[in-house]
């Protein structure tokens, strides 16, 4: 039987990109972003669920939509991030059975983007002073 062309070198998976966002001051685990990637992506979708929660009235019947959109979301986000953030994030936005009203799915809303956001920029820093240190790390080889 003869490869396909390409097949003969084993296939190496991709080098995980891990963050570390905080150390926590009791010695428990550090908060991580363990999937910056999915970090980014669920922050755009959330910018858009937001400008579409904040610029419109929210018809009722739409209601039940927006809060699966936000579970989604919410569930993406924990897949992102370590445990220790993931618990903090449950803390902040405890899951409900019922439909929330429009008031309520808002300010959850908010608070999912102020939390992203605070996340997204403290990835950013961190990626920004590793990307320094490796060219100061590489200048001094020269």
């Amino acid at each position: 039987m003869s490869k396909p062309p390409g097949n003969d070198r084993a296939v190496k998976p991709a080098p995980r990109l891990v963050v570390v966002v905080s150390e926590p001051a009791d010695g428990g685990a550090a908060f991580r972003v363990e999937e910056p990637d999915r970090l980014l992506r669920v922050w755009s979708l959330l910018q858009a669920t937001y400008e579409q929660v904040d610029s419109a009235a929210l018809p009722p019947e739409g209601m039940p939509g927006l809060q699966r959109q936000l579970q989604a979301i919410r569930s993406e986000l924990e897949r992102a991030v370590s445990r220790p953030l993931a618990a903090e994030l449950r803390r902040l936005l405890p899951s409900h059975d019922a439909v929330p009203s429009a008031g309520a799915l808002r300010i959850e809303c908010a608070v999912l983007m102020s939390w992203v956001g605070s996340l997204v920029v403290q990835t950013l820093s961190e990626l920004a002073a590793a990307y320094e240190r490796l060219q100061r790390v590489n200048a001094g080889q020269r």
